[in-house]
């Protein structure tokens, strides 16, 4: 099977290349070469799909099915799914949750994507707008003729700077470990192979339509997913959960400061993690064990070429000392409940 993919070096696109190679494709990526280093066996080219003329590589060629990873901006979007229509015999695009008026409201395959001018830029919208623009852009130009995945939050080998690598890296620093929320509370990550596996499966079976890809709703806890990061990285972490009222009084940015973590009083939090990937997983998307997920990220942060275990966790030390002094203070004086 001759395969294209728009990318093939990031978080998604490198499990990707490499399953495709393991099954004997032959596989042909198309980038700009500043991401990471290409696959020894594939054919690479190399191009800017946002800069004039940045198309070129792809003038000629044909494949069986082509895979966008990297389409954000939509007039990329649709030039590129022009150029190629009728040398592809399925396009597939990886556009995001995000596309949609989610969490507000909840995430079903067939909720419409937000509203995207068509000539948006990087520079006056964001991430989500843009990919639901790039989304319209591929029926003005295919018709129905793609599969449209949406992805909720990627994770896995590759994952240094997103939230499992920072959670990691503060976990490798051992001592309390400030935590927000309820442990019980889900979270819905996907690993990048069993996204990766399942996307070549759809391209090899010429799959159309849309379909949501995350973790079946309950089966992850931030608790499980904190512990973890803990066990993996066999550091004398402690976790102390500090509830929301103390962090949001205490400034505390959800995302930002404490990845994963949002106050249950932010808007649409009740649809974050209950987003529904039923038709997905009964087409043959399959999810391996969280910890696997966490243990094998945490072996390429500590192993790896690109090593920075070492490097910033969520809170900056000394604040996350502070914070969980005056949460247990707190407790002391009868104003919290324990937990941990």
């Amino acid at each position: 099977m001759r395969l294209l993919i728009l990318g093939g070096t990031g978080l998604l696109g490198r499990p990707l290349v490499e399953g495709a190679v393991l099954e004997g494709w032959d596989v042909t990526t198309f980038n700009r070469g500043l991401t990471g280093p290409d696959h020894a066996t594939i054919k690479a080219l190399r191009g800017d799909r946002d800069a004039a003329g940045g198309l070129a590589a792809l003038r000629s060629g044909s494949w069986d099915a082509v895979l966008d990873t990297s389409g954000l901006v939509p007039s990329s979007v649709e030039r590129s799914a022009r150029l190629l229509a009728d040398r592809a015999g399925t396009y597939l695009f990886v556009s995001s949750l995000a596309a949609l008026s989610w969490p507000g409201t909840p995430a079903t395959d067939d909720l419409p994507p937000r509203d995207c001018p068509p000539t948006a830029s990087v520079a006056d919208t964001g991430y989500g707008t843009l990919k639901a623009g790039c989304e319209r852009a591929l029926v003005a130009a295919l018709g129905d003729r793609f599969f449209i995945v949406r992805p909720g939050l990627i994770s896995g080998p590759g994952d240094a700077h997103g939230p499992v690598g920072r959670w990691l890296r503060r976990a490798a620093r051992g001592g309390r470990i400030l935590a927000g929320g309820e442990p019980a509370g889900p979270v819905q990550l996907l690993d990048c192979r069993d996204l990766a596996s399942w996307l070549l499966a759809c391209a090899r079976h010429g799959r159309t339509g849309t379909r949501n890809a995350t973790s079946p709703r309950g089966a992850m806890t931030m608790g499980a997913l904190l512990g973890a990061c803990v066990a993996a990285t066999g550091s004398d972490g402690r976790l102390v959960w500090a509830d929301d009222e103390f962090l949001v009084g205490s400034g505390v940015r959800a995302w930002v400061d404490l990845p994963l973590w949002e106050p249950s009083s932010a808007p649409g939090h009740a649809n974050r993690w209950m987003v529904d990937a039923g038709a997905a997983h009964a087409a043959g998307l399959s999810c391996r064990p969280l910890v696997e997920t966490v243990d094998d990220t945490w072996a390429e942060l500590r192993d790896g070429p690109r090593h920075d275990a070492g490097g910033p966790g969520p809170l900056p030390t000394e604040r996350e000392r502070e914070l969980v002094d005056a949460w247990l203070g707190g407790m002391r004086d009868g104003l919290a409940v324990p937990r941990s």
